[in-house]
């Protein structure tokens, strides 16, 4: 369901190039340039947030309780109608995970940038609100959050891309941390919607798609920007570093 998600999202992008909010958007989009991130941007608890990746001879260590939350959260997700794509602040739809959803605020990025040998495509940047979240999910998504919600949580849903374009063997974690300008950043091990099977190897000509839901607990009024810092990109054979860390400012008070 993630795949046909994403492909509307895009398709959902590039339709609405007539309408005056797409337009006020290029132009914030068009500043937004990636930078080498400070070391004091880049959290430990985000260098590598997942297991490493597994092998496809169908081997399946025992999970853990993150792997077994994530598991389970899929299995909900997969099972879920396909909601609509939520565009515009106060539009409202179902949360994949039981309950209701409200977007707050949104970011229709569509943006590309190079790092080194990866192209990273970010579609979207989002507030949004679930509310009457099920018992069952609220435990699972509470043990990736690393603290327990409750039936009502804000959030910040990230979707990009990311495609190897050579033919080398490239190591990425991708998304390390974001960080809002309310002062409080959330480290990428939060991650709720995290995939159960995580690979951090690109390799070859390869395009993987990822999804971030973190909890964001400050005033979501106070919310202006959000400052994302991805992990380096380095060669997976040697281990050495390609491309240092790259921070991305995404601005959202534009939309006042």
């Amino acid at each position: 369901m993630f795949i046909v998600q994403l492909l509307l999202a895009i398709a959902l992008l590039g339709s609405s190039g007539n309408s005056n909010y797409a337009t006020s958007t290029q132009l914030e989009v068009d500043q937004i340039q990636p930078m080498d991130a400070s070391p004091e941007q880049v959290m430990e608890t985000g260098l590598k947030p997942f297991r490493s990746e597994r092998n496809y001879n169908g081997w399946q260590p025992e999970l853990d309780q993150y792997e077994q939350a994530s598991s389970m959260l899929e299995d909900k997700l997969y099972q879920s109608t396909v909601s609509p794509i939520l565009s515009k602040p106060g539009d409202t739809g179902t949360f994949d995970y039981g309950g209701h959803l409200k977007l707050l605020k949104s970011v229709p990025l569509n943006a590309r940038f190079e790092r080194g040998p990866l192209t990273i495509h970010v579609v979207h940047a989002q507030l949004l609100e679930a509310s009457d979240i099920p018992e069952d999910s609220r435990k699972n998504i509470s043990i990736l959050n690393r603290e327990d919600i409750g039936s009502k949580i804000t959030y910040i849903n990230i979707l990009y891309t990311v495609e190897n374009t050579t033919d080398q063997n490239i190591g990425f974690y991708g998304l390390n941390s974001v960080h809002p300008n309310t002062g409080k950043p959330i480290s990428a091990d939060r991650n709720f919607m995290r995939k159960s099977y995580v690979y951090n190897q690109y390799d070859g000509v390869v395009i993987d798609n990822t999804s971030y839901g973190l909890v964001y607990t400050d005033d979501p009024d106070e919310l202006e920007s959000i400052e994302l810092v991805f992990n380096k990109i380095y060669d997976y054979d040697t281990g050495k570093t390609i491309v240092e860390p790259t921070s991305l400012n995404i601005p959202f008070n534009f939309q006042e």
